[in-house]
């Protein structure tokens, strides 16, 4: 009879808890993509919005697009989506076509879909649209949502297939820990709220569709920027620095992107190149908005940018 050596078996064992290591990390792995909320199915309410389409309402759709909810900054000046990131650990990810021209989503959205998309980030399969700042255009007001669904079907077509988030397995895994946020932003919506009402403070309304929080934080007294490395937004309130600048300190910022100390706003950490299209009107409705929060010592807790659903 052959007895097998202790080295033998140390291997076997070694081996086989090898093997145990794998399993369990694939069955960790498993778990989280089932889990993701880019896996989740969503159902948000079937809101029924008026599609209007006369040229007025064509052209205050395109304004919103451009000028406030910044479409263009991540769809591209002509909506017919880009390549958002490339990065060596993170992949790749293009943002949607949204025309109705060879792999646009324009070609296949119905009303419902477009509404589901902007208002609750939600895909017409009902997963959530990953990196959609939907959190933000939940607030859009029935009339002026159903303005940007007309201009967004009013686009020229273009062709453009490459329109996929390919992101790395090392990356999905870091998403679905959670170690970037909700990048999934539909996790973060109430799909039993109230529809908006119309806006009663047009800068309040502005400062939300803008999604200024993103980077200022959620009372506007100062955040973290979008990106590792990216610089912190500063305080727009009372307590702030902008609160010492005049309005044409504010308008010439916002149009060409320089601080009145001289400093060089980055375009991809505040996209003033979209701000830049709003109206005088607008820019002051925000300006006076701004004035209005009270300080970093005396933001409430539930007053987030001061606008409710």
């Amino acid at each position: 009879m052959r007895l097998r050596s202790p080295g033998r078996r140390l291997r076997s064992s070694a081996a086989f808890g090898a093997l145990g290591v794998v399993l369990l990390a694939l069955a960790g792995i498993s778990a989280l993509e089932v889990r993701s909320p880019r896996n989740r199915t969503y159902r948000p309410p079937d809101d029924d919005i008026w599609i209007p389409s006369d040229a007025a309402s064509i052209a205050r759709g395109k304004h919103l697009v451009e000028a406030v909810a910044v479409c263009t900054i991540c769809h591209g000046e002509n909506l017919g989506g880009k390549l958002a990131f490339e990065d060596a650990f993170l992949g790749r990810g293009y943002t949607a076509n949204l025309t109705s021209g060879r792999g646009g989503v324009g070609r296949t959205y119905s009303n419902a879909d477009w509404v589901r998309s902007i208002r609750y980030g939600v895909r017409p399969d009902g997963r959530g649209i990953i990196f959609m700042p939907s959190d933000y255009f939940n607030r859009i007001s029935d009339a002026d949502l159903g303005a940007i669904i007309a201009y967004l079907r009013s686009l020229p077509p273009v062709d453009n297939g490459r329109t996929a988030v390919e992101i790395n397995l090392p990356a999905r895994l870091l998403i679905d820990l959670g170690v970037f946020g909700d990048v999934v932003r539909a996790a973060r919506i109430d799909f039993h709220a109230s529809r908006p009402a119309p806006p009663s403070d047009p800068g309040a309304y502005l400062v939300a569709l803008g999604g200024c929080t993103f980077c200022h934080g959620p009372h506007l007294t100062g955040g973290q920027g979008p990106e590792p490395g990216a610089p912190g937004g500063p305080d727009l309130t009372s307590s702030g620095p902008v609160s010492k600048w005049s309005f044409a300190d504010f308008v010439a910022t916002m149009r060409f992107g320089q601080t009145p100390g001289g400093h060089a706003i980055e375009p991809k950490y505040m996209p003033w190149l979209g701000y830049r299209n709003m109206t005088d009107d607008e820019l002051r409705s925000i300006w006076r908005y701004l004035r209005s929060l009270p300080g970093a010592a005396a933001a409430e807790p539930t007053s987030a940018v001061g606008l409710t659903r």
